[in-house]
């Protein structure tokens, strides 16, 4: 078990500590790498980071490794060069370092890009439908499967790719973790860690989603990276700034405020029964009526808004709209 890859989660502070290293050039020629405290940052980067990372470019994929599984790597490239995971500083000729991080990207980008693949899958509850869609419809476990993808919900899917190759291990010397320098406030006593990254991983997830409440998963629409939603509404849009100072949430809401009423046909006929029911009410509209304008009022901002997010299509507006008509 590489015992440098560990976790732990303070879900009291929203935080998650990391172990860590250094690395610093020594001249032209070698680079040192020692251990360092842990790594302090909010909860989910780590995996994050991973989701949002290019494992097809060379570049991405090193500065990935570079920030979170240089030493991971380093011990399974040659688990000669270190031989106390929780007290090391060694020095490693820069032509050799080339030669280890080529080797990354040739054994691990494809590896990594079939995790996040996984996890993408887990995230958007489409991990059974995805194997459904491949498995035949004469094999003796498609009716099973079949039932997993129907019933695939709040990142259930998790739970299989942990059981399939679980190396979790839990740790309580939080003394070593830290350093000997443990942070006062801090609402776990217990690290996780293993000796893959994929298993690594599905534990984070399974720890998230079990600790955190309300918690989504969701893929920006305007950049493409992940991010956390812990809110009850839908949010399709990040708060990572994006262009001019602005976050992808507030140049989508920029954009909806451009979205003319004037120009769109199922928000014309909106405004046009807000303007019937107002009409109505103004000249002594019967009770009935009185009431159908106060709920329209109270709910054509909701639907207008989730209409302009493409939350819901312009059908699906018109279908509320019909209901705000008085039968007779």
């Amino acid at each position: 078990m590489i015992e440098n890859m560990q976790i732990i989660f303070d879900f009291k502070n929203s935080k998650e500590y990391l172990s860590n290293y250094k690395l610093e050039s020594i001249n032209d020629k070698k680079i040192i790498v020692k251990n360092v405290p842990p790594k302090r940052q909010d909860l989910g980067t780590f995996l994050l980071d991973f989701m949002d990372t290019d494992f097809d470019d060379h570049i991405d994929l090193y500065l990935f490794v570079k920030k979170y599984l240089f030493i991971h790597l380093l011990t399974i490239y040659d688990n000669t060069i270190i031989t106390d995971i929780n007290n090391y500083h060694i020095e490693i000729k820069k032509d050799k370092a080339q030669d280890f991080i080529d080797w990354i990207y040739n054994t691990y980008s494809v590896d990594f890009s079939m995790i996040q693949i996984n996890l993408e899958r887990v995230f958007r509850n489409k991990y059974y439908d995805d194997i459904l869609k491949i498995t035949d419809i004469l094999s003796d476990e498609y009716d099973e499967i079949e039932e997993l993808s129907s019933n695939e919900r709040d990142y259930c899917a998790i739970n299989e790719l942990l059981t399939d190759n679980n190396t979790t291990k839990i740790n309580y010397d939080l003394k070593t973790f830290f350093m000997n320098n443990i942070p006062e406030n801090i609402s776990t006593n217990y690290t996780f860690s293993s000796d893959t990254v994929d298993n690594f991983l599905y534990c984070i997830v399974k720890e998230l989603i079990s600790n955190v409440k309300n918690i989504k998963f969701e893929c920006c629409r305007n950049c493409g990276y992940w991010f956390i939603n812990t809110n009850n509404n839908e949010q399709k849009y990040c708060d990572s700034i994006f262009e001019n100072n602005m976050t992808c949430n507030e140049i989508a809401k920029e954009e909806r405020s451009k979205k003319n009423e004037k120009d769109d046909i199922y928000l014309q006929k909106c405004r046009k029964r807000y303007k019937n029911l107002h009409k109505q009410v103004s000249i002594g509209a019967s009770e009935r009526v009185q009431n159908c304008f106060e709920i329209f009022k109270e709910q054509y901002p909701i639907y207008q808004e989730r209409y302009k997010e493409g939350l819901i299509t312009g059908e699906e507006l018109l279908e509320w709209l019909e209901c705000m008509k008085i039968r007779k």
